[in-house]
């Protein structure tokens, strides 16, 4: 079940769920996308249906196992109540993202974002049998929640000492087939600012308010007066999902480009999303990839989906430290990696890349190399394993699974004061819902007194 857009532009969340169908349906599985809205894609292999709550209740009933990402459980409950096979794909911790990307709005507006943010996280790791996330440090950071979930007991540890059973790494990934560029160029000499012979630094994907572009529009007239041919190139400007809302980040680095004198002047921005099949045109006129981020819990956390194009078309990268691919990128030279903000590092890792070609060939070779892991097929692995032989959590009911909204998460993202409270679980549950939650409130409060009328 994806809850994002899924068409000839989409984003990360949607390709995952196009790739992980397309894997399941090669490895013999009957796959059915649900999608949100039409889709102007063709699958091969797999079914895409629609995403409404009754198209969900016949796809609920037909499936054996459910892949959920995101918010998709909160949108639509009746999937976080399946007694089916439930699989929580974790690799995106939307949390974090959410934290992040309304850190400068008001309290009210940051609260109002999280709380429901963490109620679908809460639910789905309460509910969920098999877990996916995107590397071992993310694991790491899923197990400490699911610990606090109670999810890691006596039942799941007795399973598996190890936990891999319970949550396993299965991270993006990339073609198998190696990148083809179409009969004509789309960036050299075609966009405005970019000509034929430009030394092409790529930022494929959206800028979102966790990355730190304006470090790096402000480090291009250091890496032009060194390299003059250098231009960076923004592949793509507006999320293909209408939902999305347009990052602050974005429009100040626009701006910070346009006061710089850089718009099309060193710096591209090439509008609209580039759709998926033609990707790979942009990614093959580049000379490097580029990657930069802020000091913050979600770069910890994170798994760039941005550095798998960059693998697949055999990129080098520049990138800043903290996160996961920049700790690759050091271990296995398939880039240079620059300090948290840092101007002048930054300039100086990307005209040494840009600027030595023996240096950047060298570096291409490394990352060439790597493709092989990267793989779809083999970084959905796990992810196929379990769908071949889908196990029941040993931990989980069928009680449990019944209303997973009862209990610690319950009420967390109601709004405050009783007459809202009780019209939003009215809304939520039903009147039977809010009837059970005040006769348990009631026993609840009758065991605490009498707890306290004991001697």
């Amino acid at each position: 079940m994806c809850a994002d857009r899924v068409g000839t532009r989409m984003a990360g969340p949607a390709i995952r769920c196009w790739e992980m169908s397309r894997v399941l349906a090669r490895a013999g599985h009957d796959v059915r996308l649900s999608v949100p809205q039409a889709s102007d894609l063709e699958p091969a292999g797999f079914a895409l249906v629609g995403g409404s709550d009754q198209d969900l209740r016949e796809q609920e009933s037909w499936a054996q196992v459910i892949v959920v990402q995101g918010l998709v459980t909160a949108n639509h409950p009746l999937l976080a109540r399946t007694q089916k096979r439930l699989v929580v794909d974790l690799y995106d911790p939307f949390v974090l993202e959410t934290l992040e990307m309304y850190r400068a709005e008001s309290l009210a507006t940051r609260k109002q974002q999280h709380w429901p943010s963490l109620a679908a996280l809460l639910v789905q790791l309460r509910v969920g049998d098999f877990f996916l996330c995107a590397n071992e440090r993310q694991r790491d950071f899923w197990m400490g929640c699911l610990v606090a979930a109670d999810r890691v007991n006596p039942f799941t540890h007795g399973q598996d000492r190890l936990l891999r059973r319970l949550i396993d790494v299965a991270p993006f990934g990339t073609s198998a087939e190696p990148p083809r560029h179409g009969p004509r160029p789309v960036a050299r000499g075609v966009l405005p600012g970019v000509p034929e012979d430009a030394r092409i630094a790529i930022w494929a994907g959206g800028i979102y308010n966790w990355f730190d572009t304006p470090t790096l529009v402000r480090a291009w007239p250091r890496v032009r007066a060194q390299v003059p041919e250098a231009v960076l190139l923004f592949m793509g400007m507006q999320h293909p999902n209408p939902v999305v809302p347009e990052m602050e980040i974005a429009r100040r680095t626009i701006a910070l480009a346009e006061d710089l004198g850089l718009r099309n002047k060193g710096v591209v921005f090439n509008p609209g999303w580039v759709p998926y099949s033609k990707r790979a045109d942009y990614l093959l006129e580049a000379d490097i990839g580029v990657s930069t981020h802020f000091n913050h819990l979600e770069t910890r956390i994170s798994f760039r989906t941005r550095f798998l194009d960059y693998i697949w078309a055999g990129l080098p990268v520049v990138c800043t430290e903290g996160d996961a691919f920049a700790e690759w990128a050091q271990l296995n030279q398939t880039g240079l990696v620059a300090g948290y903000e840092d101007e002048q590092g930054l300039a100086s890792a990307l005209c040494r890349l840009l600027g030595d070609d023996e240096l950047r060939a060298t570096y291409a070779r490394h990352v060439r190399s790597q493709q092989p892991a990267f793989t779809w097929e083999q970084a959905l692995q796990p992810l196929v394993r379990y769908c071949g032989d889908p196990w029941p959590a040993p931990d989980l009911s069928p009680k449990r699974r019944t209303d997973p909204a009862e209990g610690w998460t319950s009420g967390i993202a109601a709004p405050s004061g009783s007459f809202r409270r009780l019209i939003w679980f009215w809304r939520r549950d039903g009147i039977t819902g809010v009837i059970r939650r005040l006769r348990d409130r009631s026993a609840r409060r009758a065991r605490r007194r009498a707890r306290g009328s004991q001697p």
